[in-house]
Order: C-alpha cells, then sequence, then structure tokens
C-alpha cells in the first residue's frame, strides 16, 4: 500500500467522502456507475483509493496490476514509470490536478483535469474513454480506438492514425498508410510490404500495425519504438 493513499475497504475513507469527490468527474455516465458500484464493492476484487493531495509514484502505476477499480488524487499525480488501466476488469482515475507520467497506456476511464504530460500517449479499444480538462503534452499519441476529449492544446511531435479525438484545433496525424510512419515504429511492428511498380522501381507500403500488444509492451517497460530512437531516462 502506497504511504498517503487511503483505503476504501479498510475503512480509512467513507463512501460519503468518495461520493463528494466523484461528483467532480466530468460525465455524469461515471458518476453513476461508480456510486452504484459502491453498494457492492465488497463483493468487487478491486479497491478506491484516495489520496488528499499530491501523488508520487517513484515506478508504474498499473490501476488493475494494484487491485484498484477506482483512484482518486485531490492534487496532481506524478508516475515516474508508465501508468496503465483497464476496460476489463473496468478502473477508473480521477485526478483533480495535473497528470504527469513517464508513457500512458489507457483502457480505461482516466479523467485529469488539469494538463497530462508524457512521453508516449496511447489508447487501448473504445469501450472506455478519456478526458483531459488541460493541454496534452506527448512526444507521440496513438490513440488507436479510444475516445480523448481535450478541453485544451494538445501538443505532440507525432499524431498517429486518426484519433476519435474531440479537440478545438484537431493536430495534423500521420495516416496508418503513410510511409513517415516508419520514422517512428520498427518495421516488424507494422504491416510493411515491398514491391515494384510496372517500371521496375522499388515501392513500399505501410497498412497499419502488425502487432500492437507488443507495441503496448515496449511502451509499458520504456522501451523504443523504433530501433534507432534514443530516449532520454
Amino acid at each position: 500500500m502506497i504511504a498517503n493513499v487511503r483505503s476504501y475497504k479498510k475503512n480509512q475513507v467513507s463512501q460519503a467522502e468518495v461520493i463528494t469527490a466523484i461528483g467532480r468527474f466530468h460525465d455524469d455516465y461515471k458518476i453513476k456507475r461508480v456510486t452504484a458500484a459502491l453498494d457492492e464493492i465488497e463483493d468487487y476484487t478491486g479497491d478506491v483509493w484516495f489520496v488528499d493531495g499530491d501523488l508520487h509514484i517513484p515506478g508504474d502505476l498499473d490501476l488493475t496490476q494494484e487491485g484498484v477499480y477506482l483512484l482518486v488524487v485531490l492534487g496532481d499525480l506524478v508516475v515516474d514509470g508508465a501508468y496503465g488501466d483497464s476496460d476489463d476488469p473496468e478502473s477508473f482515475l480521477l485526478v483533480t490536478g495535473n497528470m504527469r507520467a513517464r508513457d500512458v497506456v489507457t483502457a480505461g476511464w482516466l479523467e485529469v483535469h488539469g494538463n497530462l504530460s508524457t512521453d508516449r500517449l496511447i489508447g487501448d479499444y473504445n469501450d472506455c474513454s478519456a478526458y483531459i480538462g488541460g493541454d496534452v503534452h506527448a512526444r507521440l499519441f496513438y490513440g488507436e480506438e479510444h475516445h480523448f476529449t481535450i478541453d485544451g492544446a494538445l501538443s505532440a511531435d507525432a499524431v498517429i492514425g486518426r484519433p476519435r479525438l474531440e479537440i478545438a484545433t484537431p493536430p495534423a496525424v500521420i495516416g496508418m498508410d503513410d510511409l513517415r510512419i516508419l520514422e517512428h515504429f520498427d518495421r516488424a511492428l507494422l504491416r510493411v510490404f515491398d514491391d515494384h511498380d510496372n517500371n521496375g522501381n522499388a515501392i513500399t507500403y505501410v497498412d497499419g500495425f502488425r502487432d500492437f500488444r507488443e507495441l503496448k509492451r515496449r511502451v509499458n517497460a520504456g522501451l523504443p519504438l523504433r530501433a534507432a530512437e534514443t530516449r532520454d531516462n
């Protein structure tokens, strides 16, 4: 158990405190879903973690692996390693301040009211969604099928694919069939086809990712997505 985290199942935080906190969720759906879950939480494998103030995680934070159904941070969240959540089992994150993580892979319900800063921001599947009330700063953003709402600006060196994104100023993107994608990912991660045109000239086609699981594995492990890529630690 992390030092300044209070546990609902250990009777360290009251139901009234949790209900008051989740009233800050951007979507009524999440408020209703978590409120209903509190009546059955004893039958869940997951817990509710509550932090009064900032939270710093010196390594990785995966809500599912930690057995967390809901994490409430009434302040800033800093994760030195990778942050992850899940859509099955469902997990929720509510950060009322800013969030910073080395990398983010989100399949669950991620909500940050301030800015989100990370190296690689990866969405995973479409059952849940992410809401960022401030700006997003990332070197690489690949939303996959996950839905993102960003009330502020998106600052990213590369936006891959066509993310399901609600934002005032849509970003320029690198399509899944755009050869520029080879500047960001190893060929082994992509479906790449080498051929020749009618004049015998060599041509290359790209048709999306070959191995999305391997992509996520590398991100979670802090590994480069392209062999020639160097990363600051």
